[in-house]
């Protein structure tokens, strides 16, 4: 097998496997309640990561707009930076 094959076989278009993807929380992981529309798009968006999808960006304009239904400001903020943001890749502690 010359150095293309083996490139190409190898080449799946998806990012790693989960075992190289951190623990990203759930919506039950959360210290307060969930809508469960928000819930339902988190799960999606963390699914489609630890599957290793290429293209999220609908699930991350989901998960935006669902957001938008919880009650209290600052939590809203606490989930939709650490989701959109991607602060659960970050490696900084913040």
């Amino acid at each position: 097998m010359n150095m293309i094959e083996t490139i190409s076989s190898s080449y799946t278009g998806k990012k790693p496997h989960m075992e190289q993807i951190p623990s990203i929380r759930r919506p039950k992981d959360w210290p307060f309640p969930i809508p469960e529309i928000t819930a339902e798009a988190i799960n999606d968006l963390v699914d489609a990561i630890k599957r290793g999808d290429r293209y999220l960006g609908s699930l991350y304009d989901e998960l935006d707009g669902a957001t938008r239904e919880m009650d209290n400001l600052d939590q809203e903020t606490l989930v939709r930076n650490y989701y959109l943001l991607e602060e659960w890749d970050r490696d900084d502690g913040r």
